[in-house]
């Protein structure tokens, strides 16, 4: 009796085990196949992006297991395309601050060819003083506005050369025009004036609470003053018919620095301001070379002769 009772026990157990199999079956939806089971590798899905990838789980639309494919390819094309981006962003700033040392080397010796030739010639034929003197004023203003501004100083170091050129081209002027005897009392009344400003933009006013926009609203006037300062002479040319002693290299010198500038604006800071300045100075440094060049080729053709350079009237004197 023990041995039928415990086979029928076991087939028992295993109808129970098959019915509660079947159940279970009947309940769930079929499974596919193994080859559709398979998931993507997880480094697929390293990215938020690649979930929108044909064949990522979880993809809607045409993405199915069948047109799986890596999306590998596109984040490298990303990559690279960043990479290369940033490489030219480099080189571009790169390339701007060795303009910018160019610049600088260049306006060390901007004016030494006007100066020498003041000095050969002994006369300040045609030359404005407020052209110079301006210039000066507004240089000053512009190196204030950029030291507080912490900019590089490959953008603005120029300033410092074309001050200092700029005072002796003035001092030039003035001391061929009206002697030393006359010339001693402004020189002296210049320089302190000079040394007070430059207190109060470099120091004072900096430390001031209004310092930084005071010093933004007097860049912008700068520009006006250095810009403004190539009048005088432009307008003295044209009364004139020519340039005189003006020197062309100079003026030369003065519109490859405006095109290095605007370069270098664009690429270093980006300040508006500064390139607008910098449009409107080669227009009026491009004007003065057109003015020196026409006095060139006057005095080719014979048209201009160097006695009659001083038969139009120059500016005024003092008594």
């Amino acid at each position: 009796l023990t041995a039928p009772h415990r086979i029928v026990s076991r087939a028992r157990r295993r109808r129970l085990a098959m019915a509660m199999a079947m159940r279970t079956m009947n309940s769930s939806p079929p499974r596919p196949p193994l080859r559709m089971r398979m998931k993507a590798p997880r480094r697929h899905l390293s990215s938020p992006l690649h979930c929108f990838a044909r064949g990522a789980p979880g993809a809607r639309g045409r993405g199915s297991p069948g047109f799986a494919r890596s999306t590998k390819p596109m984040v490298k094309s990303r990559r690279s395309s960043a990479v290369t981006a940033a490489s030219a962003s480099g080189v571009a700033e790169t390339l701007a601050h060795v303009v910018g040392v160019c610049v600088v080397t260049g306006a060390c010796v901007r004016s030494l060819p006007q100066i020498l030739r003041i000095h050969k010639s002994r006369s300040a034929k045609g030359l404005s003083l407020g052209s110079f003197t301006w210039e000066s004023i507004g240089l000053t203003l512009v190196l204030a506005y950029n030291v507080s501004r912490e900019y590089p100083l490959s953008t603005y170091a120029e300033c410092i050369a074309l001050v200092i050129q700029d005072v002796i081209v003035a001092c030039q002027i003035f001391y061929f025009r009206h002697g030393f005897a006359k010339s001693a009392t402004p020189f002296a009344l210049s320089a302190v004036g000079g040394v007070a400003m430059c207190a109060t933009l470099f120091w004072w006013l900096p430390a001031q609470p209004f310092g930084a926009q005071a010093l933004l609203s007097l860049n912008a006037v700068a520009g006006l003053i250095v810009n403004g300062s190539r009048l005088p002479q432009i307008v003295m040319n044209l009364k004139r018919g020519n340039t005189g002693e003006l020197s062309w290299v100079t003026q030369a010198l003065n519109v490859c620095g405006s095109i290095a500038r605007i370069f270098t604006t664009l690429t270093l800071t980006q300040d508006i301001l500064n390139l607008a300045l910098q449009v409107t100075g080669l227009l009026l440094n491009g004007t003065l070379l057109a003015q020196c060049y026409r006095t060139i080729q006057m005095r080719r053709s014979g048209e201009l002769v160097d006695d009659d350079v001083d038969a139009v009237v120059e500016e005024p004197k003092l008594a």
